[in-house]
This record gives structure tokens, sequence and C-alpha cells, in this order.
């Protein structure tokens, strides 16, 4: 058994009682362990390292003195972590042998530096999945303003932050009720549509925990009354827009209307139907007056020069002819409706200018996405409906379910000419046609061509089926 041995000391010096000292030995087995304890008895008050607060950068574990890594915050995309503070507190009264070795701090800034370039590229790959696929050059393209969009993503995996889009979107049903839409309210395009967006988020937040947020900004007001569109029909699809995302549990998403862009006056704390379209007219004003470019914007330059301007004025010419031939078409001539389709096609860029200055004050950290063709540069391109065809915004088109799950888009009129296609209503509405089983080919040479809406992977496709 292990024994004890105490030896004690007592000396007198200058009249007080010197310190005791006391010598303990434990003697286990064939090991001796000696340990001095010294306890003083009129010392002077001495600071206990052990007792240092964790304020000064130092944790405890099992005795063991460790740094505590400060959180880093970082001001601008352009700042590296090599430029952010030192990991050591500058106010630190700490001695030198508490701090460890700097090459510990090295390593941890390599580590998260590295992971968050790591998140970042993953996210925006993903978000890359979900591009506008339907022009061979969008992936060279997009590559262009890939360190532009890692930058803006990687503010938000730094300060492990919800990565945050908007995108301006879903602004009405097109015009041209006889060929390309069911109606003028969303049906299942919208919801496959909504469906994708809301996928693309979940799929991030499988792999980074804050996940990922996309507001669409409904544009509706800025472009309806020059399309013959009235304020009351784009208050009814948004509403409706938004009434689906909620029934679908679409928690992903969120929307923004052009009245939380700009700061109108004398407007009711609530809006509703009537006083939504009451004050349109003010939305449009105040949005003009704000962000206007009347007075040095000249189209015409911006086309021959801009190639995201370029791309979106041949997009609106596309849909523009089409929308708009049984409103203004068919009392004019062919020359003269291509000209006034390029006219009001300069019109919708001027206020798209306007509207572009509004959502960059409102959503100035955003990642920007877009639905239009563009450069690459300053936006991603994203299309709503997995398609290579034209048919890629769910209010320019409708959709139809194949039996075996898979999805297509492409004209109303199409589908309607279809004999193994039957028209679904849902809600008291038409919402998308439906595939019967009957022998393939089942094509008329009136419905060719149809394009498919590809199916998303597995892990994050959305499964949506008539009920």
């Amino acid at each position: 058994m292990p024994h004890e041995v105490v030896a004690k000391l007592d000396t007198a010096q200058d009249g007080h009682k010197a310190p005791e000292a006391i010598k303990t030995m434990d003697i286990v087995d064939d090991v001796k362990i000696m340990t001095d304890t010294v306890v003083l008895t009129y010392p002077e008050p001495t600071t206990i390292m052990n007792n240092a607060s964790t304020d000064h950068g130092i944790v405890f574990d099992d005795g063991v003195s460790k740094l505590k890594t400060p959180a880093i915050t970082i001001a601008s995309s352009d700042v590296s972590f090599d430029d952010t503070m030192s990991t050591r507190s500058s106010n630190s009264s700490l001695g030198t042998e508490m701090t460890g070795p700097p090459a510990t701090d090295d390593k941890m800034e390599v580590s998260s530096e590295t992971k968050v370039s790591e998140i970042s590229e993953r996210i925006l790959d993903v978000i890359l999945e979900y591009s506008l696929n339907k022009f061979e050059s969008t992936s060279e393209l997009h590559s262009k303003g890939r360190p532009k969009f890692l930058a803006v993503i990687s503010r938000f995996v730094q300060e492990q932050q919800k990565v945050v889009m908007c995108l301006p979107a879903f602004p009405f049903k097109s015009a041209n009720k006889v060929e390309k839409v069911l109606g003028s309210l969303p049906d299942k395009a919208e919801e496959v549509s909504l469906a994708r967006l809301n996928s693309m988020c979940t799929t991030i937040g499988q792999f980074y925990e804050p996940g990922a947020q996309l507001t669409i900004i409904s544009d509706g007001l800025v472009y309806n009354d020059l399309l013959g569109i009235s304020d009351l029909e784009t208050w009814r699809y948004g509403s409706a827009l938004r009434a689906m995302a909620e029934r679908k549990a679409f928690t992903n998403l969120s929307f923004s209307r052009l009245q939380d862009l700009v700061a109108a006056k004398g407007l009711p704390n609530d809006l509703n139907e009537l006083t939504y379209v009451a004050n349109a007219t003010n939305f449009r004003r105040t949005l003009f007056n704000k962000y206007g470019r009347d007075g040095d914007l000249d189209i015409d330059h911006e086309i021959a020069t801009n190639a995201d301007t370029l791309g979106t004025y041949k997009g609106y010419c596309r849909f523009l002819k089409s929308d708009l031939q049984h409103i203004y078409g068919p009392a004019k001539s062919s020359a003269k409706y291509r000209k006034d389709v390029k006219y009001l096609a300069k019109q919708l860029l001027i206020r798209g200018y306007a509207f572009a200055g509004a959502v960059k004050a409102r959503f100035p950290d955003h990642l920007r996405l877009s639905i239009h063709q563009s450069t690459g540069e300053h936006k991603i391109s994203i299309s709503l409906l997995n398609t290579k065809s034209g048919f890629t915004t769910p209010w320019h088109c409708s959709v139809a379910l194949m039996e075996d799950g898979e999805w297509l888009s492409g004209l109303t009129i199409d589908f309607k000419a279809d004999r193994l296609l039957e028209l679904v209503q849902e809600e008291g509405q038409p919402s998308y046609f439906k595939e019967v089983a009957r022998q393939r080919p089942y094509l008329t040479e009136s419905a060719k061509p149809r394009v498919v809406v590809k199916q998303e992977p597995q892990a994050h496709r959305p499964r949506i089926r008539a009920s």
C-alpha cells in the first residue's frame, strides 16, 4: 500500500513566520511521484493564470488552455482572409506562454478559408444547374461572371448567413389567351416553376445549414399598361401566386411587389385589391421619377453597345410579336406591326432600366438572378422550366403531364390539338394537360414540335402529379 512521509520546516525570518513547506511523497508500486506544494502564509496578492477570462481569447478544457479564435467579419468581397484581424486579442494581458505556437492560428485560418471557398463553389454550382440552358453559350458566359458571383456568395458563407437571391419575374399571364396560355391566373405551369426554384434552395440547404432564400419581385405593374393587361388582372395574378406558394409550402420563396421598392405617399397600411389598383399609377410614377433615366439614356446606343441590353431587346421583340397579335395585329400590315413591336420593346427597356435601379437599391447584397439571356457577368440567367425550348417562363405557355411523369412545355393551342391530351381542371379553372393512356405515336402534325421539360435530378426534382 502507498504510504505518506511528511516533513515540516519552521523557521523565523524578520519576526514573521516563514512560509510552510509541505513535502508529500506518494509511492505507488515501483513508481515514485513527488509533488511539492507551497502554501504562502503571508503572501502578496498574486495573479493565478488559470482564472483568466475567456474574454481574452482563452478557453479551458480539462485544465488545458487553448486559444479561442474570434469571429471574422468581412466588410468587402475584395478582402481575403490574409487581410483580416489577427486571432490574438491586442489588449490581452496574458503571458506569451499561454498563446500557443503561431502555426496553430495560421492553420485554422487556412482551413476556414478553404472551407468557405469550397462551400461557395458548391452553392454556385447548384444554382448554375438551373441556368437558362436553351442557349449553347450560357455556360461559357456564366464562367466570366463566376468570380463576382462567388464573391457575393462567400460573404454569406463567411458570416454563416442564409444565401439570399432576388429574381424579377412572374408579372402576369400573357395577353395572348388564344394561343399561349389557359387564362389569366397562375396554373400548373407556375406551380412547376415555383417548385423548381424552391427545390434549388432546398438543395443548397442540404449541405449548407443556413440555407438559401429567393425573393421573387413581381414586375407586373412596371409593364402591364404597355401590354394590354389591367392593373386588376396584375393584382389577382400576384395574389394567386402567393397563395399557391403558401399552399404548396414553398418555404424558401418570398415575394415583393413594386410598392416595396418605391415609397409612394399616402398609401394605406394594408393594400387590398381596390387600393392596389387605385395606387398603381402612383407606383409607376414614383418609380420613373426616382429611377428613370429619360435625360441621359440613349436606348438605341445601349442596344448597339450593351450585350445584355441587346439580348433583352431581342427577347422582348420575340414575345411581343406573339403576345400582341390578337390585340393590335390584325388591322396592321406586317411591316408596320414589326415596327410597332420594336418601338414597344424599347419602351419596355427604358422602364426596365428604372426598375433595375430600384431593385439594386432595395436588394443591394442579394445575388441577382434573371429570366433573360445575358452576358453572365452581372447576373445569372436561369430557366424557370427545365427546357431548351423558348418556353422557359410559365406565363408564356402551358404544361402537359405525360403518362411516364414527364412534363412538357408548349403553346396551349398545340396541346389542344393533340388528341391524346386532355385538359385538367383544378379549383374550378383550367390548369394543365394530361396524357391519356393510349398507344403511341400520339402527336398530330399540327401539334409538333413539342418540347420536353426535363426532369430534375432525382435528389431534388419536384414530383408534381395530378391529384
